[in-house]
């Protein structure tokens, strides 16, 4: 998707992202792909394509920091971008040759060969001797960890993603060979270590509220049966998905958040991202919240993810139930579009790339036909969405 070499917006409020309430309605210039300047310009430059922004709204791009959509980017990526999403971060593709596929899309959006969302991908996961799904890299010990960690490097991955049945000598050691490399890792908390664990050991972002519910329980006896129940299911495959789930819901429903207090405090300390995916956690979506508006209060960073491309989250769509929830739990409408703009970018370390409405930042941005934040629904509202500079022709 080639930039046009000029496009002006005018008579649009600009919600920049940065927290700044929008000033009065104004002119976004842009060349090149990139912001020119943010202010009034009385005669449009020779050549310069015009969107009229009169009673609109201006927005970062939106980020969808957790999707499952490469192995389907043909049908995926258009409904990201009529839905404004213009970067997501993908968690892992379920097939054979997961990371060749990775590698391709990505590819592909960066040469302009493909219309789509800015992506950052992590290839396969690294999971247990028996992984839990197709793709994975299987790691039963920290020799494998570290020699997993150093091809994923090589193959030129943005981040590593750990899941649920590595074992502890395994996870500290691509912990440790990660850090080594100056490589992120991301993902899930292993059943054998501890969500405080994974915050000190250097894990950049914890999906899910995993490892939380469990670390929080005032049932001291719910630990161990997820443990026991996950255990026989990593080796025999006997026991089902429900029972394990049936040990987390027992977990969420015995939240305790004082108890959670001191976990929280490290998150923060650590600077340990949370991207809840609030959208898919079903039945154990009320306990989701309260965490979520704790996390929020004591200063735990929190990212927008969906999910994306599992069953019930629909690329696009979901990002926008996910801020809506997101505000349900107590973040307000800013600190909400924050969580998929600018937290985005400083996530990623591209806050003077993306993520906010500032000159010499990549213009990826959304126009809204109503104010977000008088109501975060209004991010639905979409008037048009301009990726690397360009007006997006049409949506599907």
């Amino acid at each position: 998707m080639l930039a046009a070499a000029v496009l002006l917006i005018t008579n649009v409020t600009v919600i920049d992202g940065t927290g700044a309430m929008p000033g009065p309605p104004t002119s976004v210039l842009i060349r090149n792909g990139r912001i020119a300047s943010v202010g009034e310009v009385r005669t449009p430059p020779r050549g310069a394509e015009v969107l009229d922004g009169e009673g609109k709204f201006l927005i970062p791009g939106l980020w969808d920091m957790h999707t499952h959509v490469l192995s389907d980017a043909d049908q995926a990526f258009p409904k990201l971008l009529a839905a404004g999403v213009t970067g997501i971060r993908n968690m892992h593709v379920e097939a054979a040759d997961s990371l060749a596929i990775a590698l391709r899309v990505r590819s592909e959006v960066e040469q302009g060969m493909r219309a789509g969302p800015r992506v950052v991908a992590n290839g396969p996961i690294l999971d247990g001797p028996n992984p839990v799904f197709a793709g994975s890299i299987a790691v039963g010990d920290a020799p494998t960890a570290r020699r997993s960690v150093r091809l994923l490097k090589q193959r030129g991955v943005d981040f590593v993603k750990v899941y649920d049945l590595l074992p502890r000598d395994a996870y500290f050691a691509i912990a440790a060979e990660a850090r080594r490399l100056h490589l992120p890792f991301a993902g899930h908390v292993p059943i054998w270590v501890t969500a405080e664990e994974a915050a000190r050991s250097g894990q950049r972002s914890i999906e899910h509220l995993s490892g939380v519910f469990e670390a929080c329980t005032a049932d001291g006896k719910v630990d161990g049966e997820l443990k026991r129940a996950m255990n026989l299911w990593a080796i025999t495959r006997t026991i089902s998905a429900q029972q394990m789930h049936a040990a987390v819901r027992k977990a969420a429903a015995t939240y305790d958040a004082s108890i959670c207090e001191p976990l929280l405090a490290v998150f923060a300390a650590k600077r340990v991202w949370q991207c809840p995916t609030l959208c898919m956690l079903g039945e154990l979506q009320k306990a989701g919240m309260t965490v979520v508006r704790q996390m929020k209060d004591a200063g735990v960073m929190l990212l927008a993810g969906t999910d994306a491309g599992n069953k019930g989250s629909e690329p696009g769509d979901s990002l926008h139930r996910e801020l809506e929830l997101l505000v349900e739990a107590g973040l307000n409408p800013m600190e909400a579009l924050q969580s998929a703009t600018r937290n985005a970018a400083s996530y990623l370390g591209k806050e003077k790339e993306w993520g906010t409405i500032e000159k010499g930042r990549v213009a990826d941005l959304v126009l809204l036909d109503a104010n977000p934040l008088e109501d975060i629904r209004h991010t639905r509202r979409i008037a048009a969405v301009v990726v690397r500079g360009r007006v997006v022709p049409s949506h599907p």
